[in-house]
């Protein structure tokens, strides 16, 4: 339960170190079912719905990713975990950024960062916002469409997480799509703004744990180079590369990235 009473549902299987998973945009905890059971071998994992998505309550207050900090906090204070290495996949990665930014490295052993950018917008001198192309007009026209028909913009989404932008076969795309759709409409459009409202290029430098970075070399959404900016903005931070992977190298390379993972944790 959240300080303001919002039930956050989260699981855990395993012993050992912590590791913690975070979802992105839209998605929930089933996302990592290629790699729980993988990790739990030699780890504790945990995860959580964010607040709004999956199975964590929807009430209509505090749909920003700062709370959801707060949030991951509540829960590993709750379990009484130290030590946790943080997984953030797009959006989870932004929470993590919004983690730091509140408490710093407080109870962290590291982070790592899943095909994400610091700032998703894109602006004269930065290339690295979603797509290499959107703006702020594009941004304030996506927070229209997703009220407008949703269904759409998820339906459009979907295949963009993979590499090159190309859908795999249907029953994955139709499972990923109902399972986005359990995301209410106003808390997709809500975390939408908190992701584009803010610019975590300056906290990079500041970042003083670990850290890993698990980017696909074929992202549809960030198909420009961001991870070597990444790995060059973020003291000591280690990249990996995905070939064969888009946004979602965590589903398309599951042993790969449960390898890296678990290598990076112990």
């Amino acid at each position: 339960m959240a300080e303001d009473g919002v039930p956050l549902y989260y699981t855990e299987r395993g012993g050992g170190a912590p590791i913690f998973l975070i979802h992105g945009w839209t998605m929930n905890h089933e996302f990592f079912r290629h790699n729980v059971p993988e990790l739990s071998r030699t780890h504790r994992v945990v995860t959580m719905d964010i607040r709004g998505h999956g199975h964590s309550g929807k009430q209509e207050s505090n749909w920003t990713l700062a709370q959801a900090a707060r949030d991951a906090r509540r829960v590993i204070d709750h379990l009484d975990l130290d030590e946790v290495i943080l997984v953030g996949w797009s959006m989870g990665t932004t929470l993590i950024f919004n983690y730091l930014d509140l408490f710093g490295s407080e109870k962290l052993k590291g982070a790592v960062f899943v095909d994400m950018t610091p700032y998703l917008v894109n602006e004269s001198g930065w290339e690295h916002g979603v797509f290499g192309t959107l703006d702020l007009k594009a941004a304030y026209e996506l927070e229209r469409d997703i009220f407008a028909d949703r269904l759409a913009v998820q339906q459009s989404f979907v295949p963009a997480c993979f590499r090159g932008g190309e859908a795999p076969d249907r029953e994955t795309v139709e499972w990923w799509v109902r399972q986005g759709m359990l995301t209410p409409t106003p808390v997709m459009a809500a975390f939408w703004v908190s992701m584009v409202a803010h610019d975590w290029r300056e906290l990079l430098p500041s970042i003083e744990v670990p850290v890993l970075l698990c980017y696909g070399t074929g992202s549809a959404i960030y198909p420009t180079e961001v991870r070597y900016y990444m790995r060059e903005a973020i003291p000591g931070a280690e990249l990996v590369e995905f070939e064969e992977s888009g946004h979602s190298p965590f589903w398309e390379e599951p042993e790969k990235f449960n390898r890296e993972v678990t290598r990076f944790a112990c």
